[in-house]
């Protein structure tokens, strides 16, 4: 059994582009200017970002269920922020005040799920590198529920925990299974102009995240009792899934470390790499991008 300490408050933030903001800039924004702010501040320990996107989804529909939200409320982008105590969060929010502020440049929603403590839990992780750098082909996605009408929300949260997760986790195919169970939205993290709300039926109350090797794996798992077993209390508990391909995996910061995404943003990382420019990994250099440690 791991030692390892529960972080007290995991942040999944679904992000929607501005509507005079392509999708292309969007990106560019995004993985290339804004990313190399949160890393940088205290108190947030890891963070992922997650390039999604519903139209190539491979999840089935499910009879009863919605499949995909709709246009106007499709997200673009999901990072996952981690904070080992409240008092860290405390901290960030007290000197992110700039990273903040940006999010109206690319944003028009930007929603703020907290999932307490061991709401958060990897259930299965094969993959041996909890810090991907993008450059993966992995076939990953973030698989967002919403609790049908008159089911409570502990009997959904057992649900998830207890029968669904673990039904799934048992297919040979999943290389990694992540799993988060919501609080209702409120202001954790507050972006000035951007909207951080939805009304309670438009809101999320778990996702669990999956990632087989490549598509025929992913084909397997739908055709295998991990998935058909759980299509009818799938429809029973939830009014939707809506699953979004995850195109791009990457971390900018990891147990308190700055990755070279987070130092130099995706475009120069993706780069270095390709040319394998091992001086520019350097600390000498990255320390040239990183301002003095915050007192």
């Amino acid at each position: 059994m791991s030692s390892e300490r529960t972080p007290d408050l995991t942040l999944v933030l679904p992000l929607r582009k501005k509507e005079s903001v392509t999708i292309e800039e969007f990106y560019d924004y995004w993985l290339n200017a804004h990313v190399t702010l949160p890393a940088r501040f205290p108190g947030i320990s890891s963070i992922w970002l997650h390039a999604v996107s519903f139209d190539n989804s491979l999840f089935p529909e499910i009879a009863g269920v919605s499949h995909q939200p709709p246009a106007e409320e499709a997200f673009h982008g999901v990072p996952e922020a981690v904070f080992p105590t409240m008092d860290d969060l405390a901290v960030f929010q007290q000197h992110a005040g700039v990273q903040m502020e940006d999010g109206i440049n690319f944003l028009a929603d930007m929603l703020g799920y907290a999932s307490i403590g061991s709401h958060s839990a990897t259930v299965v992780d094969k993959l041996g590198n909890p810090a991907p750098d993008g450059s993966d082909d992995l076939v990953r996605h973030l698989v967002f529920l919403r609790i049908r009408d008159g089911i409570p929300v502990p009997d959904f949260r057992a649900y998830v925990s207890e029968t669904l997760v673990p039904s799934w986790s048992r297919s040979p195919h999943v290389l990694k299974l992540r799993r988060h169970l919501f609080e209702e939205l409120d202001m954790t993290l507050d972006h000035p102009g951007v909207t951080m709300f939805k009304p309670l039926e438009l809101q999320y109350q778990a996702a669990i995240e999956i990632v087989v090797p490549e598509q025929t794996a992913m084909t397997a798992f739908f055709e295998s009792p991990a998935w058909t077993d759980t299509i009818e209390s799938l429809a029973e508990h939830c009014s939707a899934v809506h699953a979004a391909r995850v195109n791009r995996c990457i971390t900018t910061k990891y147990n308190g470390a700055i990755t070279l995404v987070g130092v130099r943003g995706v475009l120069i990382a993706d780069l270095i790499r390709r040319l394998d420019a091992k001086s520019q990994t350097m600390d000498e250099v990255s320390n040239l991008f990183l301002p003095a440690p915050l007192g």
